[in-house]
């Protein structure tokens, strides 16, 4: 080697080699070949730790040139990243757990999964049904806004169920009516229920047969009515309960009204009577009892004692025997009977074929043909039990009126006398 290449290779720091080594001593053939006679075993190599990114041209500085050596004017080109692994691991890092299967957090890595056309469906779908929902949501919203700032209830209007006016309130005005209702001017017109209300006013206004609470847009309330009608009384301890058509107490009255039907029906155990409520009448036969020779039919036996009621008003008032009747009674619904004008009793028996036993009942009460009673007959008509060949007769039997006693001439009075006294003379 001349001395121009070792200058050179002092210039670059690089070591000298000669005979005797890079030191200048001398190598055994140990050291040649890579062995040693009695050292210590080689340990193994560490693993490369990932060495920091070479400095850029920024934190370096400016370059000095080509005559500085290679190495500077290498580094001063811009590093290539390199491929990083998950986790920030190298990919080839054989001491990375996803690289390592023995390592506890390895997980092999997969390809990136196909999405099938199916789950782009259900996808699709999904964002629709999601879309749908925020849509209904804001619907909603608006609704309820609109609901509770835009409808307010701006007038009343009260009238008869057949849409009629002036409505007949019964012993009420409209003013009371409006006032009961407890909703006033400028409350929002779907704040109530119309279904509760009218309940809640039927039984605080007992004289009410009929009550129902409309909405009519854009801001009224619509009240319909129809006033009840006082048709039976009934005895209730020591009171009389004033009920109409449909067993509805109307008033408790401590003296027997006048003018009304008297109904005798026993009541339901348990049942409590005041003003607003409905009566369930108990019913008793006694036919199903074995107390009659006569076999009670289906239609006897399923009907109950309101049931037989509600037929035998419809019946009166259809042949005009509503007004006169005077009692009614339903304590036994298989000998049912009423009493007319308070001279004839009327004998139903069972509900089979009322409508022609009440009717067959008054042609012969109002004798439409002729040949029936007269106003001044007393006594008891019988409809009640049919012929063999299934026609229905009526049977009245007259009640003989006591004979009128003959007026009889007061015995002669004698002309009073005096009596004498001796009176002493002077």
């Amino acid at each position: 080697m001349d001395r121009d290449q070792q200058s050179r290779r002092k210039k670059s720091g690089a070591p000298s080699f000669s005979a005797s080594g890079p030191q200048g001593g001398k190598r055994s053939m140990g050291s040649r070949v890579g062995l040693s006679k009695g050292g210590p075993t080689p340990q193994p190599r560490p693993a490369a730790q990932k060495r920091p990114a070479p400095p850029t041209t920024a934190q370096r500085g400016p370059a000095k040139g080509r005559a500085q050596g290679g190495a500077q004017g290498a580094s001063a080109r811009p590093a290539q990243p390199r491929p990083q692994g998950r986790g920030g691991q190298r990919p080839n890092n054989p001491n990375s757990p996803n690289q390592n299967p023995q390592k506890p957090g390895y997980r092999p890595a997969h390809p990136p999964r196909r999405v099938t056309q199916a789950e782009q469906l259900r996808i699709r779908r999904r964002r629709a049904v999601i879309g749908l929902l925020c849509v209904l949501a804001v619907l909603a919203v608006g609704v309820v806004l609109s609901v509770n700032l835009l409808f307010k209830v701006t007038d009343f209007r009260v009238e008869n169920t057949d849409r009629t006016t002036p409505a007949n309130t019964g012993i009420y005005t409209e003013e009371q009516i409006i006032d009961l209702l407890g909703v006033g001017v400028g409350d929002n017109l779907f704040g109530f229920s119309t279904k509760a209300k009218a309940r809640e006013m039927l039984v605080r206004m007992p004289y009410l047969d009929v009550l129902q609470v409309d909405i009519q847009m854009p801001g009224t309330v619509v009240i319909k009515v129809q006033p009840a009608t006082e048709r039976f009384m009934m005895e209730y301890g020591n009171d009389w309960l004033v009920l109409n058509d449909t067993l509805k107490v109307l008033r408790i009255a401590a003296d027997q009204p006048d003018g009304l039907i008297l109904l005798q029906a026993p009541l339901t155990d348990g049942q409590v009577a005041q003003p607003g409520v409905y009566l369930t009448l108990d019913t008793y036969n006694s036919l199903l009892e074995g107390t009659e020779t006569e076999q009670a039919t289906a239609e006897t036996a399923l009907t109950s004692a309101n049931d037989a009621l509600v037929r035998i008003l419809a019946q009166l008032s259809e042949n005009g025997l509503l007004d006169g009747t005077s009692v009614l009674s339903l304590e036994d619904i298989s000998e049912l009977n009423f009493l007319y004008e308070g001279r004839v009793s009327v004998v139903l028996g069972t509900v089979n074929n009322l409508d022609y036993k009440i009717r067959l009942a008054a042609s012969a009460i109002l004798d439409v043909d002729g040949a029936g009673l007269t106003a001044s007959d007393h006594g008891t008509l019988n409809v009640s039990y049919p012929r063999s060949d299934g026609e229905i007769w009526a049977y009245f039997s007259p009640v003989e009126a006591a004979p009128t006693p003959q007026p009889t001439e007061p015995p002669e009075q004698e002309p009073p006398t005096e009596e004498l006294t001796d009176t002493p003379t002077e």
